[in-house]
């Protein structure tokens, strides 16, 4: 209902608004302020059309360059030019290919660029792709050029020139652009130029002015020189812009310069002189109009002459029969707009009633109150609701009798809480024990003072119930998850922690609030944290179960071992929703098996492997070596003596030999070589990928020496002596690990059996 009353009074005050207008333009066509308004556009409209005609002919050429001049096969051939810069039959054959090339694309853009030159990094003039003409003869072309500064800076700094320029006897806004090929190597440079006429057709065309240049060569400075310039520079042979046929009409005829020249008092005529920016109102041929002149400057800076425009000025003027015409129109409209206001009186009456009746078919309750708390509005579902008529809630002065307490709530009230509340209430009707929910908004009438409220009625009891069986769920859920031994935590599909148990903290340490919607390892990490291994990024590919055994620090860094499990889990739709990761500490239990495992390998009383040992670790070596055809070593030791030593000594003093010799082992060879102790006074070494060569089968040099210096410090009754046997590995004679061993055992029985018979 505000709505549309809102919307009625935007179109009355537009509707005025147009009227208003209207009136407005009719006597601003003959008013004398919009005339000098219109004088003063065209003065500055005069300055800024020479400054914007360079700016668009500059962003022109650019864009000329880069299209032109820029791509591959052109700069391949800029390239071949420099480079056979000494061998002119290759030069003359590339200067046709580029004019091959560019002829082309010149005829187009010679229409604006009349004259596009190319020259090589010295400075030489490599191609001229467009000829000057001037009364139907072509210009001869000048080797090197006249107050080309531009050519010379893009020289000396590598980067574009811009500038006014003499070539010829003809002043030119000329375009120079540094090229480099795909190396960044300076190869060439073009140049652009477009003659000061074709400038003057196209400010001409922006702007509806005629123009004519006042050139000379260099800045005047002697009265007598300035008063000749001034008289002969825009005729003289010497200094001329090019005129054709299409570029009549933007010149100012000879008669034209005249007229000017005639209306321009001593300041103004000293301002010519000294080649200052001036304009002043003028007439030639019978129009009013404004005469500007602007300085221009070569590419060095200075002066070198001017432009003088003349922009004509309008003036409308009305008859007293348009005059009529105009009033006439204007009754029209105004009958037409009191024809729209009625129908839009009846059409906005017609909305009211449809706004009510959209109202009225919506299913819980809506009202209405204005600034004083009274209800103005309401649908039929609120009367339904209170149980009384339309009449019975409009009545001012009765409304508080069927209205509940949850209802009077006043628009100051409203406008505190920031223009909106909330109330819910299970006594809003009599004998109903139902929750509902009172939401009121304050509303404002757009352009008016007036506020208001609006307000709707919904019942919230199932919401309610829900709401609590849902939160009574969740408390569930989450004592049985603290009351799990494993710890738990569920990540959404981006990997992000969306829960985590009790035991989960407790085996970490750190804070839930840390770790929730945290990255996947953001903190609590693993050693497995990539994707290429993570078997939680797996888990989201492939949505099957994994588990995996991996060490994670917890917060007070220490590393312990973990069983962890993932597997997904899924909506009622059986759609993946997210992961549940279920971690155990197994780090005791890890510690334990590892420990058995190496008692399983390891010779108790030396601490080097024993037979169980050597053949788990030496297979793999023996399989290398025979893959790889690499050298692989069995020495097989015998201690001697050891049954007398235990009878004589002790077997304690037999056993500590034992260790001692179990160290001269470790001492003798590498730490990749693999030494274990197979029996009671029997030691087997492997050595893999062993630049050793056998001399003596029976000897092993360094072993021998080691044993030596034992015995040399060694203050005992009895000496070590040992046996030894080493066999290489053969791919003809040993088939297995067992077989290199057996070589080698051999040797050493066939070495005792020798010393048992000398």
């Amino acid at each position: 209902m505000l709505k549309a009353k809102r919307f009625y009074s935007f179109d009355f005050v537009f509707f005025i608004a147009i009227v208003s207008l209207i009136v407005s333009t009719f006597f601003l066509m003959v008013d004398d302020g919009n005339q000098q308004q219109q004088r003063n556009l065209s003065e500055r409209t005069a300055y800024r059309s020479f400054v914007s005609t360079l700016a668009q002919v500059k962003s022109n050429a650019t864009l000329l360059f880069e299209l032109q001049y820029t791509y591959g096969p052109i700069l391949s051939l800029l390239d071949d030019a420099n480079k056979a810069i000494n061998s002119p039959e290759n030069l003359q054959l590339i200067q046709q290919q580029l004019q091959e090339k560019l002829q082309s694309q010149f005829r187009v853009s010679s229409k604006i660029f009349s004259s596009q030159k190319v020259y090589l990094n010295n400075g030489d003039l490599l191609l001229n792709i467009g000829k000057y003409f001037y009364d139907g003869k072509e210009v001869a072309e000048k080797k090197g050029t006249e107050l080309n500064g531009g050519l010379e800076k893009v020289l000396k700094r590598l980067k574009p020139s811009f500038g006014l320029s003499l070539e010829n006897g003809r002043y030119l806004y000329r375009y120079f652009f540094p090229v480099f090929n795909a190396s960044n190597e300076f190869i060439a440079i073009i140049e652009i130029a477009i003659p000061l006429a074709n400038l003057q057709y196209i400010s001409s065309n922006a702007s509806n002015m005629k123009s004519q240049y006042l050139l000379a060569k260099r800045p005047l400075l002697a009265s007598a020189q300035k008063n000749r310039f001034y008289q002969e520079t825009e005729f003289s042979g010497s200094f001329f812009v090019n005129k054709h046929i299409n570029l009549i009409e933007a010149n100012l005829s000879e008669t034209d310069l005249d007229e000017l020249k005639n209306s321009l008092s001593p300041i103004e005529e000293s301002k010519l002189m000294q080649l200052k920016q001036f304009s002043i109102s003028a007439q030639v041929a019978g129009q009013d109009g404004v005469a500007v002149f602007m300085p221009i400057n070569d590419v060095y800076g200075y002066n070198v002459g001017g432009l003088l425009s003349f922009i004509p000025t309008t003036k409308w003027y009305v008859s007293s029969t348009e005059f009529n015409t105009i009033s006439v129109m204007l009754m029209l409209m105004l009958v037409l707009v009191l024809l729209y206001a009625m129908r839009k009186s009846a059409a906005i009456y017609k909305m009211k009633l449809s706004y009510q009746q959209c109202l009225d078919v919506l299913p819980f309750p809506i009202f209405l109150k204005d600034n004083n708390d009274q209800y103005f509005g309401a649908n039929k579902a609120f009367y339904d609701f209170l149980n009384i008529s339309k009449k019975q809630l409009l009545e001012g002065d009765q409304n508080s009798e069927y209205e509940p307490d949850a209802l009077k709530v006043s628009l100051a009230e409203i406008n505190k809480a920031g223009g909106c509340i909330e109330i819910e209430s299970n006594n809003l009707k009599k004998d109903d024990d139902s929750i509902y929910k009172v939401s009121y908004y304050e509303v404002a009438q757009q352009g008016a003072l007036k506020h208001g409220v609006v307000g709707y009625i919904e019942d919230v009891s199932n919401y309610k119930l829900l709401n609590d069986s849902l939160k009574s769920s969740l408390f569930d859920q989450t004592e049985f998850m603290d009351i799990l031994p494993l710890g738990v935590r569920i990540f959404n599909l981006e990997g992000r922690t969306t829960y985590i148990n009790k035991m989960y903290k407790s085996l970490n340490g750190f804070n839930v609030n840390d770790l929730l919607s945290a990255d996947c390892e953001a903190i609590f990490n693993c050693l497995e944290c990539h994707n290429n291994v993570c078997s939680l990024h797996k888990n989201r590919i492939l949505k099957l179960n994994q588990r995996i055994e991996t060490i994670k620090y917890n917060v007070s860094g220490e590393a312990l071992t973990y069983e962890v499990t993932y597997q997904p889990y899924y909506s009622i739709d059986k759609k993946v929703q997210g992961i549940i990761e279920l971690i155990c500490d197994i780090t005791v239990n890890k510690s334990l098996l590892d420990k058995n495992h190496t008692l399983m390998l390891t010779d108790e009383l030396t601490g080097v492997s024993n037979y169980r040992g050597l053949v788990s670790a030496g297979d793999n070596y023996f399989r290398l070596a025979q893959r790889a055809k690499k050298a692989y070593f069995a020495l097989y030791v015998n201690v001697v003596g050891m049954e007398k030593i235990n009878e004589t000594q002790g077997k304690k003093e037999g056993e500590q030999l034992l260790i001692l010799f179990a160290n001269i082992l470790k001492n003798t060879f590498r730490e990749t070589d693999i030494i274990a102790r197979t029996g009671d006074d029997e030691f087997i070494v492997l050595m893999n990928d062993s630049e050793y060569e056998i001399v003596d089968n029976t000897k092993f040099v360094r072993l021998d020496a080691n044993v030596k210096k034992f015995n040399s410090t060694m203050n005992k009754a009895y000496r070590l002596v040992i046996d030894t046997g080493i066999v290489e590995y053969n791919a003809g004679s040993h088939s297995n690990l067992s077989s290199l061993i057996k070589n080698a055992e051999q040797l050493v029985y066939e070495h005792r059996l020798k010393r048992s018979l000398n």
